[in-house]
């Protein structure tokens, strides 16, 4: 893998205490470079599955695609608005039986 070198502009703070813990960590400022970077992967996703993955000790490298992923979905027979329409309509048969005419109150 190829390195690039760049230019970033940090807070002076927040840079300090950066240091202070990567030397803390490893005893100096050698691995400030590879800190920086392990900070850069933890936020990309993928960089931290594949972390993650190896950690574990499994192949997490090959993702399915999103098309993959809606084949595999299980087909429901059922229609989720039918089903709330039911269970809509029988609370408020429910709720009806509850409900009294105003004449009928004493």
């Amino acid at each position: 893998m190829s390195k690039v070198k760049t230019t970033i502009i940090v807070n002076e703070e927040v840079w300090s205490q950066f240091k202070e813990t990567i030397s803390s960590r490893y005893g100096s400022h050698r691995n400030l470079s590879s800190a920086v970077e392990q900070a850069i992967k933890c936020f990309n996703a993928a960089e931290l599955l594949n972390s993650f993955s190896d950690a574990m000790g499994f192949d997490a490298k090959i993702y399915p695609s999103i098309r993959d992923v809606e084949n595999r979905r299980p087909k429901l027979r059922t229609s989720a608005g039918k089903i709330v329409r039911e269970m809509r309509d029988e609370r408020e048969t429910r709720i009806s039986r509850f409900k009294q005419h105003p004449e009928e109150i004493h």
